[in-house]
Parts: structure tokens; C-alpha cells; sequence
């Protein structure tokens, strides 16, 4: 059974959350926390301050811990940056790539914004840009949402967005360096993007598979950010069929 290696989104919980929970009937899931998100090396690794520190540590400390099988490399939002940084760095070690709206990669001028700054926006506001159905909001947590949390699951979101904040805030969500190493990442690659994404638009995420060399781009309607959790199923089937080889 093959692996895919699943790098969360920030705000997501933590765990084969939404369609993820599927794909693990067909291949070992293994969804890692980042350092400084809720590890046993949060405190040895607080002096980190790029997404570079945490794509090393999962191309050397995670990788060293799967199974000898195949290993599809995929990653949302945040975790789709991280993925983005190890497939540049060692495409030999992956059989696939998926990614799901990541950040990363600026595509705009300079003084062209490529994505929302989920640093500043309230949760309300970011439940809003990240849903197709706001109501329909789950498995997310951020300072303050939802309400009735824990005091410890509260503490818990603070910290992952403050050790958000010291990977991504400078450059904004992306490495300037990153978009020059695209051409390594030469393994097949599905870009997938929720059509009422406004956090990262869909035409970043279509943009971004024009410069990846084996990429397609597949857009999931009536979904957002997180169509993981939005349209597991139709994900689910998308996934599946790229990951047993199929074209999308």
C-alpha cells in the first residue's frame, strides 16, 4: 500500500480530517503536525523562521519514519507551500504531487496582493473568503473560533498562529526564491482549487500548474479553500483516481 503524506493547511485540525478519512482506506495516511503547530519539538525549534526549516525537517525526520512504499507528497494552503519547497528539493523521493490551493509562490507585482492576509482577518472573515458555504464551516480552529472551545484548545490556536505568523509573515506567504525552482518538481502533479476560493484565487492555483512541469489543474465547483472538508466526496474521487495514475 502506498503512503500519501498530507501537510495541513493552517487553522485545519489536526488528523485525516474530511475526505482524508477516505483516502486512508486505499493508502497509509499520514497527516504530521509542523513544528511549533503542537509537536515534541516545539520548544528546540522555536528559533525556526522559514518554510524552508520545516520542509528539511520532513524531507529528513518525517520521510525517515514511513513506510519503505511509495510515497505521494501532498499539501493544502500552508502545507501546500511546505510540499512545494520539498518537491523542488527532492523530487526523487515522491511518486506524485498534490496540491490544493497553496500558498507560496507570488505570481502578482509587487504591490499586487496574491492572496488574503489571513494574519489580520478575524476568524468570521476568513470562515467567509474560505467557504463556498460559511454555515457549512468545520473541522477548523483559530483564536477565538469557534466559541465554547477549552482554555487549552484556545491556548492551542494561539500558538499555531503565532508560529504561523514567524514562518510566513516576512516575505507574505511566499518565497521569493521558490518560483525559480519550479522546473525541478518534475513528478506528476494535480493542482486542485475550490471555484469560491477567495483567499487564494483559482486563477493562482491555475497559473501555478502552467509553471510545474507534469501539473493539471482541476477545479472543484461549490467549494472553497478547504474542499477537503467541503466536497469530500467529490475530492475523494478526484484524488483517488490521480493517485492510482489516472489523468485528471
Amino acid at each position: 500500500m502506498s503512503t500519501l503524506l498530507f501537510l495541513h493547511d493552517a487553522d485545519v485540525l489536526p488528523g485525516p480530517v474530511g475526505a482524508l478519512s477516505r483516502l486512508a482506506d486505499h493508502h497509509t495516511v499520514v497527516v504530521p503536525r509542523h513544528p511549533g503547530f503542537g509537536t515534541p519539538i516545539d520548544t528546540t525549534t522555536e528559533d525556526w523562521d522559514s518554510v524552508a526549516d520545516l520542509a528539511q525537517h520532513h524531507l529528513t525526520d518525517t520521510l525517515a519514519n514511513l513506510p519503505p512504499d511509495p510515497v505521494h507528497l501532498a499539501g493544502a494552503g500552508f502545507g501546500g507551500w511546505i510540499a512545494l519547497e520539498m518537491a523542488v528539493r527532492a523530487p526523487h523521493r515522491f511518486t506524485s504531487l498534490l496540491l490544493v490551493s497553496p500558498y507560496g509562490v507570488k505570481l502578482g507585482g509587487p504591490t499586487e496582493p496574491d492572496f488574503a492576509d489571513i494574519l489580520l482577518l478575524d476568524p468570521t472573515e476568513i470562515v467567509e473568503l474560505g467557504w463556498a458555504d460559511p454555515t457549512a464551516c468545520h473541522d477548523l480552529r483559530m483564536p477565538g473560533f469557534p466559541t465554547g472551545l477549552t482554555d487549552s484548545e484556545y491556548e492551542r490556536a494561539f500558538t499555531d498562529r503565532a508560529a504561523l505568523s514567524r514562518y510566513a509573515w516576512k516575505p507574505f506567504l511566499h518565497d521569493p526564491r521558490l518560483r525559480r525552482w519550479l522546473h525541478l518538481a518534475t513528478m506528476p502533479t494535480l493542482v486542485l482549487a475550490g471555484s469560491h476560493n477567495r483567499l487564494v484565487p483559482p486563477r493562482h492555483s491555475a497559473a501555478l500548474a502552467d509553471l510545474l512541469p507534469a501539473a493539471h489543474y482541476v477545479e472543484i465547483p461549490d467549494a472553497g479553500h478547504y474542499p477537503y472538508l467541503e466536497r469530500p466526496d467529490e475530492f475523494h474521487r478526484i484524488v483517488r483516481s490521480f493517485l492510482n495514475g489516472e489523468t485528471p
